[in-house]
């Protein structure tokens, strides 16, 4: 373990008298580790500029953004802080984007915006989704998928992977665990490519995919299958105030966008880090069976998802040796954790090897309550792609400069996403 350098308030000078960070500044996108790393080692916790003009305290230390993920005193609902007055920040953002009362109400049954008793119901309808069973046999499927676009890819000789490999693959496995029929899958990838791009009407997309759920509600109704979404219209149908239509509805859009993009990202960011690793590479074809190891690891170094979503204090407190108050809001930087010296040995070295001690594995998926339901799922997928781009064949070459690949933000400081990977097979 290294030694923490003392904390800026016990030099006399408060982080909150040092000027605000911005994550926007290029050192953060042309050396993201180096610069988490500096401020890392400054203190546990930075002030910094959040979309909509707040001010947030960023966590960039393992220990911290764990401790306060877990940790009830710490809430995702900012009306529940006694006292909270004015909007939050998800509240801000929401509001940019002018969107009727129904779209609105679509971010309504979100697990990631819920606390306590209304999380824990929304976790426990969706849990069944997600076993290991469930899990298991969606694998013969998620490979045949998987074996069928790249066949197609190699036919042709070249394509972007990104659109005709890893945007089908994952709309599609999501698409199969929640119950959309493979006929109406183009049309929906059509709407989750739209729903994290600037340049697309985001309100058509998001209307067409509410409209189309709404939809399927009724014919799942009617003719109950063997999915998640006929599970869904069962505990509404039951009664006993557990779900609502509304609440399927938001559910399924709020799966279908984190199921989708991240997934996109980490198999294309996931061949790159690889192929500037070639010694991993090639560990990893010689030993195959160290690919849930390698996932482990992959997933800690190129994380799709660079921040935790915010929590607020509901009291003063302190946090790594920082006065919060009561109403501050924190964040976590997933990225800075995942590369924190005081957890991992060597963090900058990619190994396929890497074995975590029990309960300082990476934070990609997050921690505590929130951990995302559908980590293994994400395991699963990138296992499957993994395997049959790199392990099974020669790696697809890049058809054009690494410096050529161009990258969307979702929201300013957030997830980069890249918008094409043409290669040659």
């Amino acid at each position: 373990m290294t030694e923490s350098r003392p904390h800026a308030h016990d030099k006399g000078v408060r982080e909150t008298d040092k000027p605000i960070v911005s994550l926007l500044a290029p050192e953060f996108e042309d050396d993201p580790v180096g610069s988490l790393a500096r401020l890392r080692e400054r203190s546990p916790l930075v002030r910094v500029g959040y979309p909509g003009g707040q001010r947030v305290w960023l966590m960039t230390r393992s220990e911290e953004i764990k401790s306060v993920l877990s940790d009830p005193r710490f809430v995702v609902d900012a009306s529940k802080v006694p006292g909270h007055e004015g909007p939050s920040i998800t509240e801000l953002m929401l509001s940019s984007l002018d969107l009727s009362d129904e779209l609105r109400d679509s971010f309504g049954a979100n697990l990631a915006l819920e606390d306590g008793k209304d999380h824990a119901r929304l976790r426990r309808v969706l849990a069944p989704a997600f076993t290991m069973r469930r899990l298991k046999a969606l694998r013969p499927g998620i490979e045949e998928m998987s074996a069928e676009l790249l066949d197609a890819l190699v036919r042709k000789g070249s394509g972007d992977l990104l659109h005709e490999y890893a945007a089908p693959l994952t709309s599609g496995v999501i698409c199969e665990l929640i119950g959309m029929d493979k006929a109406d899958q183009p049309q929906i990838r059509k709407w989750m490519g739209e729903y994290a791009n600037a340049d697309a009407d985001f309100t058509t997309s998001l209307q067409g995919l509410c409209t189309y759920t709404k939809g399927l509600i009724e014919r799942r109704r009617a003719e109950p299958a063997d999915d998640m979404i006929s599970t869904l219209v069962s505990a509404v149908d039951q009664g006993g105030g557990l779900l609502s239509e509304a609440d399927i509805t938001s559910l399924v859009v709020n799966l279908v966008n984190a199921g989708y993009h991240a997934m996109n990202d980490f198999i294309l960011n996931a061949i790159l880090l690889l192929q500037d690793n070639p010694d991993q590479l090639a560990l990893l074809r010689a030993r195959p069976e160290l690919l849930p190891h390698a996932m482990d690891e992959l997933m800690r170094v190129v994380p799709s998802i660079p921040n935790a979503g915010p929590r607020y204090a509901t009291e003063d407190m302190e946090v790594g040796g920082v006065p919060i108050c009561k109403g501050d809001a924190l964040t976590g930087s997933l990225h800075s954790a995942n590369f924190d010296p005081r957890h991992f040995p060597r963090p900058e070295q990619c190994d396929v090897e890497r074995v975590p001690k029990r309960g300082e594995g990476h934070l990609s998926f997050g921690s505590g309550p929130h951990r995302c339901i559908g980590a293994a799922l994400s395991n699963l997928e990138g296992e499957v792609a993994l395997d049959h781009l790199l392990l099974q064949r020669d790696s697809p070459e890049l058809a054009v400069r690494r410096s050529a690949l161009q990258y969307r933000e979702v929201i300013p400081g957030g997830a980069r996403l890249l918008t094409s990977f043409p290669v040659r097979l």
